[in-house]
């Protein structure tokens, strides 16, 4: 019995032994197997871990064709990068180049011939000294009336080239003499040159500068006229002026206030200009049309040239000398009385650039009335 006993146990010793050992056993090959099925799958689909792993890293690091056509590409940019810089370089240096050409076809339009030996010359009037050639240039000093300067060339504008404070700089040919001009003294303010001429009509009673007489003279103008009528301290005459007026003012305004007077024996003398000499033609063909019918009613008209000017903002002796060169041929049945030229040539005293001192007006009152 006991040994009956013993052989059971040991039987059950067995089989439990013989247990475990297939139980681990059975779990190896289910390892293998998830193992093998992993592997079977990615067979499956061509490509193994390894073999996807080697390929990630052939993707990350390019092969030496790739290489060399990254570098053709990166020089490629570089070129096209060189090539836009030039580009710009050259239209820099265009733009640099063609302000130069500019600045030097500015200077090279001004050709001056130089003469052999420099010449002592005269200003004939009060001028203005420009830095080139024309009335376009810029105005950089001035010569009084005689007042000598240094000419060493002509530009072929006909300016003459000359020297003032170091610098070659030009002014009008048509203003300067190998002759000094004299400045004579203008004449004082006395009783009898405030009165008109002898061979002049004796104008009709003096008015006041509102009120128009029906005959006699009448003064158009504006500040100068003003300032005139004040020197001579009316002069026996009527006077339409203002201060600062232009052609608009004559046409709108100074007409028609004393239009209704001119009658047979009236002398109209219009003194406009200096403040818009540009509207000649305006004037002319205004004044010419009233001047025809003025002379039916038996008046006459005048127009007093504009007379010289110093440096101003408003106006330049340029612009003045175009007005009284152009408009005597235009004038028809008017009577140009040119104070203008007998002041350049005998003199005057301008105070501010615009206006004078008395004696001056008294000589071109003395001036018109000697004309009428």
């Amino acid at each position: 019995m006991k040994k009956m006993v013993r052989c059971v146990l040991l039987l059950t010793i067995c089989l439990l032994a013989s247990g475990c050992g297939a139980k681990e056993t059975a779990a190896e090959p289910q390892t293998e197997a998830v193992t093998a099925e992993g592997s079977s799958e990615e067979s499956a689909e061509g490509t193994t871990l390894e073999e996807a792993s080697t390929e990630e890293a052939a993707a990350e690091t390019p092969s030496e064709a790739d290489a060399v056509k990254t570098q053709e590409d990166a020089k490629v940019v570089e070129d096209k990068q060189n090539e836009v810089k030039t580009a710009a370089d050259t239209d820099n240096m265009d733009a640099k180049d063609t302000a130069t050409v500019s600045e030097n076809t500015i200077e090279e339009e001004i050709v001056v011939t130089p003469f052999e030996t420099p010449k002592t010359m005269y200003a004939t009037i009060a001028l203005n000294v420009r830095k080139g050639p024309s009335t376009d240039y810029e105005v950089v000093g001035h010569l009084a009336m005689a007042q000598a300067a240094e000419v060493t060339g002509q530009a072929d504008t006909g300016w003459y080239q000359i020297t003032m404070d170091g610098k070659n700089v030009f002014v009008s040919h048509r203003y300067m003499s190998e002759t000094k001009v004299e400045v004579p003294a203008p004449q004082p303010v006395t009783d009898a040159a405030a009165q008109p001429a002898a061979n002049a009509q004796t104008p009709a009673p003096a008015q006041p500068a509102a009120t128009v007489a029906p005959a006699g003279v009448i003064m158009v103008g504006d500040s100068r006229c003003v300032q005139m009528q004040a020197a001579v301290g009316g002069g026996g005459c009527s006077w339409i002026c203002e201060n600062s007026k232009e052609y608009t003012w004559f046409v709108n305004t100074a007409i028609p206030k004393f239009d209704q007077y001119v009658g047979n024996g009236t002398k109209v003398v219009i003194n406009m200009g200096v403040n818009d000499p540009e509207h000649y033609k305006d004037y002319v063909a205004t004044i010419n049309a009233k001047a025809a019918e003025w002379a039916q009613r038996g008046a006459k008209t005048y127009l007093v040239s504009v007379n010289p000017v110093w440096e101003n903002p408003y106006t330049t002796q340029e612009q003045v000398d175009t007005f009284n060169a152009n408009v005597p041929g235009m004038l028809a049945g008017v009577t140009w009385i040119d104070t203008s030229s007998w002041l350049t040539t005998n003199g005057y005293r301008v105070l501010d650039g615009l206006h004078y001192d008395d004696p001056t007006y008294v000589n071109i009152f003395n001036l018109i009335m000697g004309s009428l």
